[in-house]
């Protein structure tokens, strides 16, 4: 079987389980992004940084994700607290944008950071799926979820078809060669344009300072993925983890969710609640 046959039967399953996930309703959603948040540490530590998984600070992460999130979204769902959340993950993403594009490949400041306080990877990724879980509470959830799907991936399918075809420019080489200034672009127009469609067409918000959103959200997600293959790059590790074939980890498939979870949840905010 093919890399590409692999990566299209994993997006299918993927897909599944989204779809059950949802079909089950908001529940079966939150145990979903449950679930993908500790593999998330497990990720993070043991097969990025060699935490290993007996170490203190890999059930010190795990269980203040675990009990972290059992207390914003089950024993006290409060939304004050999630709007701090949110903004808490906007500030996070507002660090490591800085660590993208201004902190030079050999200085790894921010990894030794992270090596350092290995103990509080449980809360830098929950942190930000806050944003996402903020969203499954709402009475429009299902619409919300599916509007951030659309607004992420449709990034990643505009850039692949137009840097493929028409791309040869290379965005940045050294953070992940493959990518191209065309498809970068390209993925941000498409990303806008469908997602414009769908807000015009469901919810019947579509504005100037909406669609000025989308476009941020689509910047946003890109620089999600390079953060990510900048820390990959950095560790020296191809994947996140091979436990999706022919797609990497969950980090290589939700990096770009998880940067844009918190600003997409502070758009939702001010324009559709």
């Amino acid at each position: 079987m093919t890399n590409t046959q692999l990566r299209i039967i994993s997006a299918v399953a993927m897909m599944l389980i989204v779809c059950f996930a949802a079909y089950v309703g908001p529940k079966g959603l939150l145990i979903l992004v449950f679930v993908s948040g500790i593999l998330l540490v497990d990720e993070f530590l043991f097969n990025m940084l060699d935490v290993a998984r007996s170490h203190f600070s890999y059930l010190t992460s795990q269980v203040t994700f675990v009990l972290g999130f059992i207390v914003l979204n089950i024993v006290d769902v409060n939304m004050q607290n999630f709007s701090i959340f949110i903004w808490a993950g906007v500030v996070l993403n507002i660090f490591l944008s800085g660590y993208l594009f201004f902190e030079p490949m050999e200085k790894q400041v921010t990894l030794s950071i992270l090596k350092k306080y290995t103990y509080m990877s449980g809360i830098i990724f929950l942190v930000p799926l806050v944003g996402l879980t903020f969203l499954v509470h709402q009475d429009n959830w299902l619409n919300y979820i599916l509007l951030l799907l659309l607004v992420t991936y449709s990034v990643d399918t505009g850039a692949w078809f137009f840097g493929k075809n028409f791309g040869n420019k290379k965005l940045w080489p050294k953070i992940s060669p493959n990518k191209t200034l065309t498809g970068a672009v390209s993925g941000a127009l498409t990303s806008v344009f469908l997602s414009s469609i769908v807000i015009y067409f469901t919810f019947n918000k579509l504005s100037p300072p909406v669609v000025v959103c989308l476009f941020i959200l689509a910047i946003v997600a890109q620089v999600g993925d390079l953060v990510e293959s900048k820390l990959k790059r950095q560790l020296n590790v191809k994947d996140s983890s091979n436990l999706i074939p022919g797609h990497g980890g969950i980090y290589d498939r939700i990096d770009s969710l998880v940067f844009v979870a918190p600003f997409y949840a502070m758009m939702i905010k001010e324009y559709f609640i």
